[in-house]
């Protein structure tokens, strides 16, 4: 259920740093006698056409672009930004901030690009759901190239994003490798930095809402759990009205399939029954296309994660999902009605 998302609306946020006119220069302004800035945080320089740049190092993250980075499983790898302000106001021609770099005196280069190149959809893991893709892209869209260039006549601060940390000794840094900076008894004006939107739809959890365990009568191991409520919303929306509910499966290791699809479960005032009784009492007939397909993936991705074997189970009260924390398993005979019970718990 990916969609792709082209938003051009960017809104203004704040960012946790320092606004115009306020000095953060660090330990050193002037170069050592080697040529080498020390503890210098804020730069400018000025490029063709009487355009200004002004850029702070180790500024807040942008919004959104730790909640994508999350959803990237990406977490772990800490990015490090920069904010810089483009004043393009006596310009004629639009111009574009989307690097910036720092040489240090062991001749390092640090680079700084667009915040766009580190949030990538397909680096989401396969089993999020469609609004945590969805979500990702929203705030890709935000920090696209056409978000870092700056027209005519108008003054805008941008955030460009490095997996290095930014250096404390610099002997060269320049913006869009031509133009030079030099330090800056000013930073850039932060609280005016774009950020991304807020979502548009919230992003639930891909953590299973139930994980009951027990034993049957014939000493097969069960397990009864209940799927996410991102799985849940992703299954209720491929499946016909009749079939929308709750949606879990029912595993084992020494149980076979073909047992499993006769075995249901009561739980908290709800009936679960295998999915084919399911199919078959709402009326519907076989199913085709999208919904059988992701009936399938449902029992795949339940057999990746338990390791033995799984069979859909439903419940036509969606309630039933968030409500279900301790349940009889039991062969079904239909109408609800089971044998041979065993609590899971």
């Amino acid at each position: 259920m990916k969609k792709s998302l082209s938003l051009a609306a960017v809104v203004l946020l704040a960012l946790t740093g320092c606004s115009a006119g306020q000095n953060r220069t660090g330990s050193s302004q002037e170069a050592s006698d080697h040529g080498t800035y020390e503890g210098v945080t804020n730069w400018e320089g000025s490029g063709d056409d009487g355009v200004a740049f002004r850029a702070t190092a180790d500024v807040a993250a942008p919004a959104g672009v730790e909640e994508a980075r999350t959803l990237m499983k990406k977490s772990e790898t800490p990015l490090h930004f920069l904010a810089v302000t483009v004043d393009n106001i006596h310009g004629t021609q639009p111009v574009s901030a989307s690097s910036a770099s720092f040489t240090t005196p062991e001749g390092e280069l640090v680079e700084y690009t667009m915040v766009g190149d580190y949030l990538n959809d397909y680096d989401a893991a396969e089993s999020e759901s469609g609004d945590a893709e969805n979500r990702v892209i929203e705030v890709h869209n935000a920090f696209s190239s056409d978000e870092y260039e700056v027209v005519a006549g108008q003054k805008k601060t941008v955030v460009l994003a490095s997996d290095h940390d930014y250096p404390h000794d610099v002997t060269h840094a320049t913006v869009n490798g031509t133009t030079s900076l030099a330090p800056s008894e000013t930073s850039a004006e932060t609280d005016k930095a774009t950020g991304a939107p807020e979502p548009s739809e919230a992003v639930g959890s891909n953590d299973k809402l139930a994980d009951l365990n027990g034993t049957t009568l014939k000493d097969n191991d069960i397990n009864f759990r209940i799927f996410s409520p991102n799985a849940q919303k992703d299954l209720n929306a491929a499946m016909p009205t009749q079939l929308k509910g709750a949606w879990g499966a029912l595993c084992s290791n020494a149980a076979t399939e073909e047992q499993l699809k006769e075995t249901g479960a009561t739980a908290n005032g709800h009936h679960w029954r295998p999915f084919q009784y399911a199919v078959s009492e709402s009326g519907v007939g076989a199913l085709s296309g999208n919904a059988d397909y992701k009936e399938y993936e449902a029992a795949s991705l339940a057999e990746m994660s338990h390791g033995g074997v799984c069979a859909v189970i439903q419940s036509a009260d969606e309630s039933a999902a968030a409500e279900t924390h301790l349940a009889t398993v039991g062969h079904y005979l239909g109408n609800s009605t089971l044998e041979s019970t065993v609590e899971v718990k």
